[in-house]
């Protein structure tokens, strides 16, 4: 794959409506540097994004998400699950995100190969406690779509 220096690597997920319904994609997308919040408002469509950070692996990363996911009309479908499988002690993304990391500055910036392998593992694993958390009753109600 021929390199690109004027984009960086970012983990995306997006929900895509299909045959089989609403789906969740997700692996390493590109983002053009210096143009991420344009471009993250069209890939997570929405006017308002909110970031969180979390550790995985010892690594930190920035989840990037739409603010308003629960003001929208329709049906929630959760994402990512960040935290633990205890009433109280998670937080849970709705939609469309993006994970990306930021350097000592807080500037935005990419995330390796090996990270986005990484954070595919931790997606199978946010999965895992996303149908977990509904099987528990923890997600008050909202359907999965994984």
């Amino acid at each position: 794959m021929e390199k690109n220096n004027n984009k960086m690597n970012v983990y995306i997920a997006e929900l895509i409506k299909s045959e089989r319904g609403t789906v969740l994609t997700s692996g390493t997308g590109y983002i053009t540097k210096g143009n991420f919040l344009e471009e993250a408002y069209k890939i997570i469509g929405c006017r308002c994004v909110d970031c969180r950070s979390f550790e995985y692996n010892g690594t930190y990363y920035d989840v990037w998400f739409d603010d308003e996911f629960l003001l929208k009309n329709g049906p929630l479908y959760p994402t990512l699950f960040l935290g633990e499988l205890k009433p109280n002690y998670f937080d849970v993304i709705c939609g469309n995100f993006i994970i990306a990391k930021c350097n000592e500055e807080g500037e935005t910036i990419g995330i390796s190969t090996d990270e986005a392998k990484e954070l595919g593992s931790f997606m199978q694993s946010s999965i895992d406690k996303l149908n977990k958390a509904a099987h528990m009753g923890l997600l008050g109600g909202v359907k999965s779509a994984c």
